[in-house]
């Protein structure tokens, strides 16, 4: 029994962070710990427990109800905001510490329970950043409350600050966490971007204006459960937002979305007179992971490639799926030394990148051999304003650098500049323009026949991906020249 003991010690996950992450995870938990035994031990009474048996059973029912929407708007990240905290802000800000830490343990626990199979460090940890969280809040209200008295505003005053507190102590120690444990994480997957920031606003409002009912009456707390499930159905809208703009297989934005984002990019780029790059990036010979391997590899190999190109741009670039296999990238304030040198940061990545063993991680396939799975890139480079002064422009002028790059041989990277515009694949080489002939017809002047030369019929070429040519239009000529006549 002992020696079993050890072995499930010895495998918990705690001991595969970092030493940074580690020591992080320890002295939290640790602050916690005596935090909690502070409090307990400097409580006189347990006057308010209809409060916090009120508050509990309220926010219980209420993330019952919201169970299947959170789990329509949970996603992959370690990031994930609620209005969950509402619930310990109000106990923090009405309540003494140790009620209000009751109150944060009983909902950890009963999310522990309902969540089946979880990281326990993590858990471990999220709980004593909300035990923190709650003597911040309730520190910060007292200590406002002293310097602003008891009059109506002090209260409110005391209590924004207090709510304030919780939202700001969660949120840094959270991502201090997150940007140790997941190592390159972006401030966005760390503290979360606007639409979080509006979810931590809502939430620490609404404890205050809950601690606000329940410091009349305690059963305020069980009618304030229609809002709270009606605010998270709310939060849904954020979610279909996204889901609406991110292309499925690879979570990169759709190219409609990347075009407006990018509409918008050029019109700052050429009301600021910088310049702005775009790439057009397509897999060379995808098509043969699709066949030899089968498409589950082939998307999980579009996933990785997507993953690599995201990884390997600034924040302010936008990256989209433009197609099949094929990726688009829009550069801002970047010239054509700089869009050259991403680029050619963009190819490498990908050609070094372990695919193989990326989507054997993920599908378990021995047929995957590391010495002969592996793609490359090509990819074609067009720059505001040179090659083109709208999106359709820049595209259409990247799209044939980067079939020049595929004639070239694959694997590299061609500049629009240095690309002469070759013909639309599906349309005809051009003919030397001449005048279609008529029938002769004798010249009233001399009685001798003359040719009337009809101009020749022209139309616009398009390219083979649908896109305008600014190219010039070429003549149409007839297969049949009328035979003279006398």
């Amino acid at each position: 029994m002992v020696a079993q003991s050890r072995r499930a010690v010895r495998s918990w996950a705690l001991w595969t962070l970092t030493v940074p992450a580690f020591a992080l995870v320890v002295l939290v938990d640790l602050a916690a710990i005596g935090y909690a035994a502070h409090a307990f031990a400097g409580r006189p009474d347990w006057r308010g427990l209809d409060v916090v048996v009120a508050l509990t059973v309220a926010a219980l029912i209420s993330v019952e109800g919201a169970r299947r929407v959170e789990n329509r708007r949970r996603r992959g990240g370690a990031l994930h905001k609620d209005l969950a905290p509402a619930w310990m802000i109000a106990a923090a800000v009405i309540l003494h510490p140790a009620l209000a830490i009751l109150v944060a343990l009983l909902l950890r626990i009963w999310w522990r329970i309902r969540a089946g199979k979880c990281i326990p460090y993590r858990w471990a940890f999220s709980t004593a950043v909300h035990v923190l969280a709650v003597g911040a809040a309730h520190a910060v209200f007292v200590s406002a409350r002293q310097l602003t008295g008891d009059s109506g505003l002090g209260l409110v005053v005391s209590m924004i600050g207090g709510a304030a507190a919780y939202v700001v102590t969660d949120t840094l120690l959270c991502g201090l966490a997150i940007s140790l444990i997941v190592p390159g994480s972006s401030r966005r997957e760390t503290v979360g971007g606007r639409d979080d920031v509006c979810i931590d606003a809502t939430a620490a409002t609404f404890g205050v204006l809950l601690g606000s009912a329940c410091l009349i009456s305690p059963w305020f707390a069980f009618a304030a459960i229609p809002i709270t499930l009606t605010a998270q159905r709310s939060l849904l809208l954020g979610q279909l937002e996204t889901e609406a703009q991110t292309d499925p297989k690879t979570s990169l934005t759709r190219v409609d979305w990347w075009r407006r984002r990018t509409d918008q990019m050029l019109r700052t780029s050429r009301n600021q007179r910088e310049p702005m790059a775009v790439l057009l990036i397509d897999i060379d010979h995808f098509k043969l992971v699709n066949d030899r391997h089968g498409h589950l590899v082939g998307d999980e190999a579009l996933r990785a490639v997507a993953t690599i190109l995201r990884s390997a741009i600034r924040v302010k670039d936008v990256i989209g799926r433009f197609g099949g296999e094929e990726f688009v990238i829009a550069l801002p304030d970047t010239g054509i030394d700089e869009a050259t040198v991403t680029a050619d940061r963009l190819r490498n990545a990908v050609a070094a990148s372990p695919l193989a063993a990326m989507c054997a991680g993920v599908l378990d396939d021995p047929d995957l051999d590391p010495d002969t799975f592996h793609l490359t890139v090509s990819i074609g480079v067009a720059v505001y304003p040179g090659d083109g002064g709208t999106v359709d422009d820049l595209l259409l002028r990247a799209d044939r650098a980067m079939y020049a790059a595929k004639a070239a041989g694959r694997n590299r990277v061609r500049l629009a500049a240095d690309t002469v515009p070759p013909l639309a694949a599906d349309t005809d080489p051009p003919l030397a323009p001449h005048p279609i002939h008529r029938p002769t017809r004798p010249d009233p002047a001399d009685g001798t026949a003359s040719t009337v030369a009809r101009p020749p019929t022209t139309r616009a070429t398009t390219s083979a991906r649908g896109i305008p040519s600014p190219t010039a239009d070429r003549p149409l000529t007839s297969g049949v020249t009328p035979t003279d006549r006398p």
